[in-house]
C-alpha cells in the first residue's frame, strides 16, 4: 500500500519569493512604462508639433517666395517689352508628424488648394479726361495646410493673397506680409497693393513631405492718379482677423496717426477711424468666417494707386488639375 503525502498549500512557502520577484519586476516595469507613456511622449510630441507647425510656416515662406519671384519676373520682363516663358516652381511641405511607435500615433495633416476660397474685391474711381471711372477687380484661392495636432494646439498654416497666416485657437496672425504699401507724402497718399489669383484644385493628407508646384501665367500692374472716391478693399475667409490687425498695424505705421483714432469693439463688429482710413471687422461665428472692409480716404491727402495683379497656377497632390 503506496503511502500519500498530504501538504497543506496554504502552509507551504515554496515558490512565495520567486512569485513575489515575478510581482515586483512587474511593477516596475509597468510603473517605469506608465511614466514613459504619461510624461515622456506627451513632451515629445507637443515639442515635434509645435517644431513642425514652425516648419511649415517657413514651408509656406519658401512658396511665397517662389511666388513673389515669379511675378517680379513677368514684370521685368513685361517692363522690357521681351517675351516671358512662365516656370514651374516647386515647394516641399511637410503635412504631420509621425508618432512614437507603439506608444504614441501620428498626427496628420491635410493640405488642400481651393481656387474658390476668398473673395477678395477692390473698388475705386479716378478721372480720365475728366469723365469719372470706376475699377472693380476680384481674386479668389488659398492654399491650406490643416495641421490636427493633439498635444500642441492644432492649427492651419495658409498661403492668401501673397500672405502667409498662421492661425490657432488662441488667434491669428500674418507671418510673411504681401505686397502692400502706403506712402504718405505732404500732398499725397501713394498705395501699392496685390490681388493674387490662385488656379488649381488638389490635396494630399498624412504625414509625409508633398510637393507644391506653381506657375506664375500672368501680370498686370496699373497705377491710377487722384482717385475721385475712397478706395474700397473686401475680403471674407476664416482668416480676417489676421488681416484685420495687419492693415491697421500697417496704415497706423505709415499714416503716423498716434492717438488720432477711434476704437469701437463689440461682438458683432470692430471698427478702427483715423482721418486716412476706416478698418471693419464682421466676425460670423457659425459660419467661421469674417468680413472685412477697408476704406482709404482720397482727403485729406490726395490718393493714387497702384494695383498688380499676379494669375498663378497651383498643383498640390496626385490628383492636382494644374495646367
Amino acid at each position: 500500500m503506496a503511502l500519500v503525502i498530504r501538504r497543506d498549500l496554504r502552509r507551504d512557502e515554496k515558490g512565495v519569493a520567486s512569485t513575489v520577484g515575478t510581482i515586483m519586476a512587474l511593477l516596475v516595469f509597468l510603473t517605469f512604462l506608465s511614466l514613459i507613456i504619461n510624461q515622456y511622449v506627451p513632451v515629445w510630441m507637443k515639442d515635434s508639433e509645435a517644431a513642425h507647425m514652425d516648419t511649415a510656416v517657413g514651408q509656406f515662406a519658401g512658396l511665397k517666395g517662389a511666388i513673389d519671384f515669379q511675378t517680379l519676373g513677368a514684370l521685368m520682363a513685361q517692363n522690357a517689352g521681351v517675351i516671358f516663358i512662365p516656370s514651374t516652381t516647386s515647394t516641399s511641405v511637410t503635412l504631420g508628424v509621425d508618432g512614437v511607435p507603439i506608444f504614441s500615433s501620428p498626427s496628420t495633416g491635410a493640405m488642400v488648394s481651393n481656387p474658390d476660397a476668398g473673395p477678395w474685391s477692390v473698388w475705386f474711381q479716378y478721372k480720365i479726361n475728366g469723365v469719372v471711372t470706376t475699377v472693380a477687380q476680384i481674386a479668389n484661392g488659398t492654399i491650406d495646410l490643416s495641421v490636427q495636432n493633439r498635444y500642441y494646439p492644432a492649427g492651419d498654416v495658409v498661403y492668401e493673397n501673397g500672405a502667409v497666416i498662421r492661425s490657432q485657437p488662441d488667434g491669428q496672425v500674418v507671418r510673411a506680409a504681401p505686397t502692400f504699401l502706403a506712402t504718405p507724402t505732404a500732398t499725397s497718399l501713394n498705395v501699392a497693393f496685390e490681388l493674387v489669383n490662385l488656379y488649381g484644385s488638389g490635396s494630399a493628407a498624412g504625414t509625409s513631405t508633398q510637393i507644391i508646384n506653381t506657375k506664375v501665367f500672368g501680370v498686370n500692374q496699373q497705377t491710377y492718379a487722384n482717385l475721385s472716391a475712397p478706395l474700397w478693399v473686401n475680403h471674407t475667409s476664416p482668416y480676417g482677423l489676421a488681416w484685420f490687425n495687419f492693415f491697421n498695424s500697417s496704415l497706423s505705421s505709415s499714416m503716423e496717426v498716434g492717438n488720432a483714432f477711434t476704437y469701437q469693439s463689440t461682438a458683432v463688429q470692430t471698427i478702427v477711424t483715423t482721418a486716412y482710413y476706416r478698418l471693419v471687422l464682421l466676425p460670423n461665428p457659425a459660419a467661421g468666417l469674417y468680413s472685412l472692409s477697408v476704406k482709404i480716404n482720397n482727403t485729406p491727402l490726395a490718393l493714387s494707386f497702384t494695383l498688380q495683379q499676379a494669375y498663378v497656377n497651383v498643383g498640390v497632390g496626385q490628383s492636382s488639375n494644374m495646367v
